[in-house]
């Protein structure tokens, strides 16, 4: 009787589990689509019960637990059905006394749903005959109710994770656009603070300016579209994008009394990358150096090439202690007063786009920066 009672347990609770994962996954379905594979799945138990059972007939009885559910979950037409069914399986018995009785459950269907289940169980062990086989049925009843109700609080629970997930990325595609556009409107307003309209020298800036400004709506592109960082590959040479970057920071340098040395590779080096991006972490890499440096000091740009391009930033700054290498590749971990520790991950992120790679390496004064990038072989 016990590997009876489980087994009806199981045969009964299986299809309604299965109903609320798939339901969980799937990223596609409706209300209107959710309510009819809840139908089947309460069909499918009922079914199985009648597949199981046919040979003992004292288990009749739990025929009417998918019948309690669909009442539970307002499924007139199913239950209507389940109904039928039900009663062509009691047709060798009195079945005026059974549609007396289910006609009692309909009334409290539609006038008393509060207490419904409840009073559905007591009718029917009311109406039950045999005092052993309405214990089994209020138990087995309330198991598989317990049971559902359990997994639809787990179900609930993941949809809220999936939620603030969600929530967590959409603040992390926010605060890395917001971040990202902090570096170019510092150039802009660098320049503008030095910018004289009596200097014709100083109209060399325009340019810049302008280089800055698509830059901001490049990240306000990847603001809207709210995904992963997209990456528009061409064949660039990558001393160019140096130079370009450091034009771009030599009067600011030059302002803030910071030395700037750089060597540049003479010769042309071919990378498949995307220009407006690597710009973009070539000029957060020297921010952070110069927000490094508290007074003065000095800026390194080097390259090396081996079966890679590497990039070389070094500063003589405050540095980065050993135990918050890894910590600074977290989203959100900073040790700047005003920042939003996204500058480190987004370049990484962008970098490995490229199939490359980027380390961090503390000096005694200071920290040093290698950026690889593929070389392109032509």
């Amino acid at each position: 009787m016990l590997y009876q009672i489980l087994f009806n347990i199981i045969i009964l609770i299986f299809p309604l589990l299965v109903n609320l994962f798939y339901c969980t996954y799937s990223n596609n379905i409706n209300k209107e689509q959710s309510k009819l594979w809840l139908d089947i799945s309460l069909l499918s138990s009922l079914y199985l019960l009648l597949i199981f059972n046919k040979e003992n007939t004292d288990l009749i009885i739990l025929y009417n637990i998918p019948l309690l559910f669909a009442f539970i979950k307002k499924r007139t037409f199913i239950s209507l059905i389940i109904t039928f069914i039900i009663l062509f399986n009691y047709a060798d018995t009195n079945i005026t006394i059974h549609i007396f009785e289910y006609l009692i459950y309909y009334f409290i269907y539609f006038f008393c749903q509060k207490n419904i289940i409840n009073l559905f169980l007591i009718i029917k062990f009311i109406f039950n005959f045999n005092l052993f086989t309405g214990i089994i049925f209020i138990f087995i009843a309330y198991l598989v109710i317990f049971l559902y109700k359990k997994g639809e609080d787990i179900i609930k629970l993941h949809m809220n994770i999936k939620e603030l997930e969600k929530e967590k990325q959409l603040r992390t595609s926010l605060f890395k656009i917001t971040h990202e556009i902090k570096n170019p409107i510092a150039v802009c307003k660098s320049y503008l603070d030095m910018f004289d309209i009596n200097n014709k020298g100083h109209i060399k800036y325009i340019e810049i300016l302008k280089d800055e400004m698509n830059n901001i709506l490049l990240l306000l592109q990847d603001f809207l579209a709210m995904n992963k960082i997209k990456i528009q590959k061409e064949i660039l040479d990558i001393n160019l994008l140096l130079e370009d970057v450091i034009k771009q920071f030599e009067p600011v340098l030059k302002e803030k009394n910071i030395k700037f040395i750089y060597n540049i590779c003479e010769e042309e080096v071919f990378i498949e990358g995307d220009y407006n991006r690597l710009n973009q972490v070539l000029i957060n890499m020297i921010k952070n150096s110069i927000e490094a440096i508290e007074y003065k000091g000095t800026i390194k740009i080097n390259y090396e090439i081996n079966k890679d391009f590497k990039i070389i930033i070094e500063d003589n700054g405050i540095g980065i202690p050993e135990d918050e290498l890894e910590k600074i590749k977290e989203p959100f971990y900073t040790t700047k007063k005003n920042g939003t520790g996204l500058g480190v991950s987004l370049s990484i992120e962008i970098i490995k786009a490229h199939n490359g790679n980027i380390e961090y390496i503390p000096l005694k004064k200071g920290t040093r920066v290698v950026i690889e990038l593929p070389i392109y072989v032509i």
